[in-house]
């Protein structure tokens, strides 16, 4: 039977001392003016709490451990810092040194702990911050809707990151000048919306929308909802190309996925009786993990986020177990010297039913120096590649995910023949 939450995320493993914590980075709650189909709030500002209620649930469900929440500036900005934790009965604050709130965390019925962090997602996407950036509210929405180097270094006075959502819209003398904490390398909504698929990815306009209400049949022999993202997963190509540009610049920049969950972009009901793009849903299908010594210290995952020891993974096909990549000591995000020999331990698929076709799991190794990306190893077993000269050192792990065939029942197993991405690992650096 399918399962429709995720195991906690210690099942993935520990790395020398390290635990993992899954995250959702770019997440839009009803202080965002375009989430709850547009109806985020009613005329008096109340937030729509079937839609919060809607959130809160799935960060529970998905043993998600940290939300940086991302709201648009047309409305965060014009909201009193604290109000946008959106914090409810049993909530408790985390403050910093001072006295001031710099996160929540919701308590699931479970025991789970979610901590909750606040952001903004336009044109560049503060993460984590601390604080509004300073300034009556028009200075904020002016800061907030800011694209230059002053707009970076404010983010990162208010005690965030500033990351890039929607890197495929970016181009690559725009990320040069910004250089940014962080970027996107894959985007759920830029996959979905027929404008960005067609203008920016290159992929038919309507071809998302069309292939996810497959799963809307509700007939006997219906397949699972969850895999709805099968149908349409794609590389976000250009997202990549930028991503392999700015390392081969020389700069050091780690890369997440990005839900951009909303409540606004698939309101067909799947066979389930949920929403397409349901917060659980789509949060169940990928994340972001952070290697921390405690999952539930905001300023851990913070600066696991800025090092870049961090990897995104589709967990749709299955929760990674086993997966390890360093160099000597060096951990993802970690500079090594030249020569030392990079490990990649290739994980399987957790509590995978052997009565299931096999996934095939394939791990490919970059290097990205001054004349781009080479690929270095590639293979289904695990593999030591000598890091022979200068460069950031990426892995990228792609299935087959043929034990996922069955559970597409009548719609026939050819999206579970494809090769999709299942792990994006920020680099190693060798100098």
């Amino acid at each position: 039977m399918w399962d429709k939450s995720l195991p906690d995320s210690g099942a993935m493993g520990s790395w020398r001392g390290l635990q993992p914590a899954r995250g959702i980075v770019h997440l839009h709650s009803p202080y965002s003016h375009d989430a709850c189909d547009n109806m985020p709030r009613d005329a008096n500002g109340v937030p729509n709490e079937p839609c919060l209620q809607d959130l809160r649930e799935a960060l529970c469900v998905d043993q998600i451990d940290f939300a940086a929440l991302t709201d648009h500036d047309d409305t965060m900005a014009e909201e009193e810092f604290t109000t946008l934790f959106s914090m409810r009965d049993g909530d408790t604050p985390v403050l910093d040194g001072s006295g001031a709130q710099i996160a929540s965390r919701i308590t699931c019925d479970d025991g789970h702990l979610v901590t909750v962090t606040v952001g903004g997602e336009n044109d560049i996407m503060p993460i984590m911050l601390h604080h509004h950036v300073p300034g009556t509210v028009q200075q904020r929405h002016d800061t907030y809707n800011g694209v230059d180097a002053a707009a970076v270094q404010a983010f990162r006075d208010a005690g965030g990151l500033a990351w890039i959502a929607h890197t495929e819209q970016h181009d690559i003398t725009q990320l040069r000048t910004l250089l940014p904490d962080g970027i996107e390398v894959y985007n759920l909504h830029a996959n979905i919306d027929p404008n960005i698929r067609s203008t920016y990815l290159g992929l038919d306009s309507a071809g998302a929308i069309q292939a996810a209400a497959q799963f809307a049949d509700t007939n006997p022999g219906h397949p699972e909802p969850d895999l709805a993202l099968l149908s349409f997963i794609t590389p976000n190509q250009p997202a990549i190309d930028r991503w392999n540009q700015l390392l081969a610049d020389g700069h050091h920049i780690p890369a997440t996925a990005g839900s951009d969950a909303h409540e606004n972009a698939l309101p067909i009901m799947l066979a389930d009786g949920e929403r397409g793009d349901s917060y659980r849903r789509v949060l169940r299908w990928f994340s972001n993990i952070a290697l921390v010594d405690d999952r539930n210290d905001p300023a851990q995952v913070e600066a696991a986020l800025a090092k870049g020891r961090l990897f995104a993974v589709f967990e749709m096909l299955g929760t990674p177990e086993g997966l390890d990549i360093h160099a000597g000591t060096g951990e993802l995000g970690d500079t090594v010297p030249v020569g030392t020999t990079l490990e990649v331990a290739i994980p399987h698929v957790r509590n995978l039913d052997r009565s299931l076709p096999a996934p095939t799991i394939v791990a490919t190794v970059y290097r990205i120096d001054a004349n781009g990306p080479t690929m270095v190893a590639n293979g289904s077993e695990d593999l030591s590649v000598p890091m022979t000269s200068a460069g950031a050192y990426r892995v990228e792990i792609t299935m087959v995910p043929r034990h996922l065939g069955p559970y597409l029942a009548d719609l026939g197993t050819a999206a579970a023949e494809q090769t999709v991405p299942w792990i994006y690992a920020s680099p190693i650096y060798a100098q």
